[in-house]
């Protein structure tokens, strides 16, 4: 703490402006709970999800993305970016996957996953998703895997 008061001088200003960001820090604590993955669903869905085998990206592209008509640049962005967002292999995760029922995305995700997701489409494909996806209505992985190549492979 005498960190704290050392760095901001003796004003009164000064100190004022440190308890303002001291009281500010604490409510972020509370906001942060809020918005963090909830860590025990996500080590359900993650234990429900041990049963499956885990296949490699292009084993899981033959089985599953090609009859799906999901391009392979996108099952390949979704190894690496899905599981950042929500914390479940996707080499285990299936099409037909509802996101909200069997992967219970919203809880196992950060709030503003869909955020993240359409700053790394921008950077990863130049493709510019913020005005649709937050209104998009998908129900399985497969759907938004899908509605992912459509839109990488109709603006590339």
């Amino acid at each position: 703490m005498g960190i704290l008061w050392e760095s901001y001088g003796t004003s009164a200003q000064d100190s004022r402006f440190m308890w303002q960001r001291i009281f500010n820090f604490l409510p972020s604590l509370n906001t942060y709970d809020i918005l963090s993955p909830d860590l025990k669903l996500r080590r359900r869905v993650t234990q429900g999800l041990q049963t499956r085998p885990a296949l490699s990206l292009l084993d899981w592209q033959a089985a599953y993305g090609a009859p799906n008509h999901i391009d392979i640049a996108i099952a390949e962005f979704a190894f690496t970016q899905l599981p950042k967002y929500s914390g479940l292999d996707m080499a285990q995760l299936l099409p037909s996957d509802r996101l909200e029922e069997d992967l219970c995305w919203t809880g196992v995700c950060w709030y503003d996953w869909y955020l993240t997701l359409c700053d790394d489409i921008q950077l990863q494909f130049g493709v510019e998703l913020n005005p649709y996806l937050e209104d998009l209505e998908v129900e399985t992985l497969g759907e938004l895997l899908q509605y992912l190549s459509q839109q990488i492979t109709h603006t590339a």
